[in-house]
């Protein structure tokens, strides 16, 4: 990772009761905050001594599926959701950072709330299965693509898909997460 690891406040909510989540907490409160190394965001964030912050919710799959019906009207389980606080394009801010986008419960740490991300632990399972890699590694690539999502990334047009998959591998390798050649 470049430099000193930005700093980020990331919550867990722990919404599901079928697998402990205190595992997952440990790894993506080191992998979140290395992530946002690598977007300019938050390099900007730490320039002006903020700090950005990032809800990581783990639901079963009912209400994965619910939640994806409910926001997006697709009735299906997903692996992952994201729902951005901030008008984002591929980690650039639409619009400079006002009062408002401030978290006004802690002035003190000025932090920045960027969403929440929303893990599917059942399907980060089988989906670690049915690619054949461990699923700390499954997990993390969730979350890091929940992020990119969060900051604007998307892959709706085959030039977007291929700037998330190449910065979802980038991360993940540097974070020794990685999978070698490719990435899906």
């Amino acid at each position: 990772m470049k430099g000193s690891v930005i700093l980020m406040n990331v919550q867990f909510d722990n919404r599901q009761t079928k697998y402990p989540a205190d595992e997952w907490c440990a790894l993506l409160s080191r992998l979140l905050p290395q992530a946002m190394n690598e977007v300019f965001l938050g390099r900007q964030l730490q320039r002006r001594g903020a700090e950005a912050a990032v809800t990581v919710i783990f639901a079963g799959p009912r209400q994965m599926r619910r939640i994806n019906r409910d926001t997006r009207q697709v009735d299906a389980l997903t692996d992952v959701l994201s729902f951005p606080m901030l008008d984002m394009a591929e980690g650039h801010l639409a619009r400079p950072l006002a009062s408002q986008d401030y978290d006004p419960e802690s002035p003190e740490r000025r932090l920045v709330p960027l969403g929440d991300i929303v893990i599917c632990l059942d399907r980060a399972i089988s989906q670690a299965a049915e690619y054949g890699h461990p699923l700390p590694r499954e997990v993390a690539f969730l979350a890091v693509h929940g992020l990119l999502h969060l900051l604007g990334y998307d892959h709706r047009q085959p030039d977007e898909e291929k700037k998330i998959r190449r910065l979802q591998k980038r991360i993940l390798d540097r974070s020794g997460l990685g999978r070698g050649e490719t990435d899906e």
